[in-house]
């Protein structure tokens, strides 16, 4: 997985011109039709207005879902915005906390970087159309301007354990002697697995591969 390489907005490279005020009032005032709509009460109104940032956080989830589902069409990728990564935990507290059953290798994951990234990370997963050895998928992650956040990858999967019911995914880094490590998170009949190894063979193209920062 990995995330965009800028620091200034996370999931918009650095000189994107950033929507205007009048665009950002238009996809208000379409927000502001679907509240009408539901016949929101003066009472209701109060409440939310009164309550001290209580429903702040559903707002954020729906402005978060919003943005990630239009830049999954325009980029015919997967945008999942994540929150909270937790940059002070180990690998293996990481992978442990997904809650997904492990098959692993211990001093493999002992080489996971765990990242110096921000806590909130946009990721951007894509499926390869071929097969890719892992220097292969390299070049593919820089030539779309992305780096591999195994650690956030570990979050979004904690986070939300069905999606890779559906999208299995995948990331790797090298270790200290310049070998490939892999970390996939996927499921099989019965039980959802986390899979953190060392191997020489190729992604093929089930896999959704993320990026983050």
């Amino acid at each position: 997985m990995s995330t965009k390489n800028t620091s200034v907005v996370p999931g918009v490279a650095v000189g994107t011109t950033l929507a205007t005020g009048e665009q950002i009032e238009h996809i208000m005032d379409m927000w502001r039709r679907r509240l009408k709509g539901r016949d929101v009460t003066l009472a209701e109104a109060n409440h939310i207005i009164q309550n001290g940032g209580q429903y702040l956080p559903v707002m954020d989830k729906a402005a978060d879902v919003l943005v990630d589902q239009v830049r999954s069409d325009m980029q015919s990728t997967i945008v999942r915005m994540v929150r909270n990564v937790r940059r002070n935990r180990t690998a293996v507290q990481a992978i442990n906390d997904t809650g997904r059953v492990q098959y692993v290798d211990s001093s493999v994951v002992a080489t996971m970087p765990t990242g110096d990234g921000p806590e909130d990370v946009e990721l951007t997963y894509f499926r390869a159309s071929r097969y890719l050895s892992d220097d292969e998928l390299e070049l593919e992650f820089g030539s779309r301007e992305l780096v591999p956040d195994p650690q956030a990858q570990a979050a979004d999967n904690e986070a939300d354990s069905a999606f890779a019911d559906e999208h299995p995914n995948g990331t790797h880094w090298k270790n200290k002697k310049g070998q490939w490590c892999f970390a996939s998170f996927d499921q099989d009949v019965v039980e959802r697995l986390v899979h953190v190894c060392r191997f020489g063979n190729r992604w093929h193209d089930i896999w959704w591969l993320p990026f983050g920062f």
